[in-house]
């Protein structure tokens, strides 16, 4: 089964949908929100969920536009969920203004899950007065790790090509290694930009060193990839986040893409899948979900 989280615009909280084929996806809970925020400034933007070394799914958000911290909580079965709480990944680092989709992995070889996120970081100056929104600001994916969720490492820089860079996904290669998708920020929010694409890379371990990257692989002004397995092949779903729509591609090497069609709940923002045979969800979460 795969499991889409994602917001919309008009309702910033986390969504759910559900696929039993990787290709037509279906919203829970007649669409609306299965989680709302409690915490920080009350909104989950760019929720992601993965699986924790506690077996629980672990649910990570945006807190805001320029708030310095994650929201993080857990479920069992996607249904009920724990007491939210922040995160503060950037919190104490000097002159940093966000922390933007916060997603994680875990690195077999080590143990530890990365934890990993889009930031400005800028000593000496505020967000106050910055329209982070509409206007492109200087970011570099993060990251820091963890063993357990309740305990991190000091956050350092994750991955930097020389510009701006956000909304990094990464999945790990069968053959050993991982593939880490994520946006280049440079350009403008306008349909006939230069960058606000998709591009790839590759790298051996966390931290790299990196594989030169590839792409584009998505047309310009898409962001929020997300990669998952369908049989044989990669998906990757993106957002056209100014046309109101998402995209998606599929390549059998992670190299070549083609478009594809797929089929997704409307308004759907900055989605992430989740691929998972959990025995609650082969019995009966989609209907759970679907029936509150």
């Amino acid at each position: 089964m795969y499991v889409v989280s994602y917001f919309t615009d008009a309702d910033e909280a986390l969504h759910l949908a559900y696929s039993h084929d990787g290709e037509e996806f279906t919203a829970v809970n007649g669409g609306r929100p299965v989680l709302r925020g409690t915490v920080g400034t009350g909104r989950l933007r760019d929720p992601f969920i993965g699986v924790g070394p506690d077996g629980l799914f672990h649910l990570l958000a945006t807190d805001g536009w320029t708030s310095p911290y994650i929201v993080h909580a857990t479920s069992a079965d996607l249904v009920s969920w724990s007491e939210q709480r922040l995160v503060p990944v950037m919190a104490r680092v000097a002159g940093a203004l966000n922390a933007w989709a916060p997603e994680f992995f875990l690195d077999r070889a080590t143990g530890l899950y990365h934890l990993i996120w889009s930031s400005v970081v800028e000593p000496g100056h505020t967000a106050a007065g910055r329209d982070f929104e509409h206007i492109s600001q200087d970011h570099r994916i993060w990251h820091c790790t963890t063993r357990d969720f309740r305990t991190y490492s000091e956050p350092g820089v994750f991955f930097d090509p020389g510009h701006s860079v956000i909304d990094a996904t990464v999945r790990e290669l069968d053959g050993g290694g991982f593939l880490m998708a994520f946006k280049d920020e440079r350009g403008v929010n306008g349909l006939d930009t230069a960058h606000k694409d998709i591009h790839l890379t590759t790298f051996g371990s966390p931290g790299g060193p990196y594989a030169a990257p590839a792409g584009p692989v998505t047309p310009s002004l898409v962001e929020g990839p997300s990669l998952f397995r369908r049989g044989d092949e990669w998906i990757m779903i993106f957002d056209h986040f100014l046309e109101g729509r998402y995209g998606a591609a599929r390549s059998r090497d992670g190299v070549a893409w083609e478009p594809v069609a797929l089929s997704f709940p409307p308004g759907m923002r900055h989605a992430s899948v989740l691929e998972t045979s959990a025995p609650v969800l082969e019995t009966s979460v989609a209907d759970a979900l679907a029936a509150r």
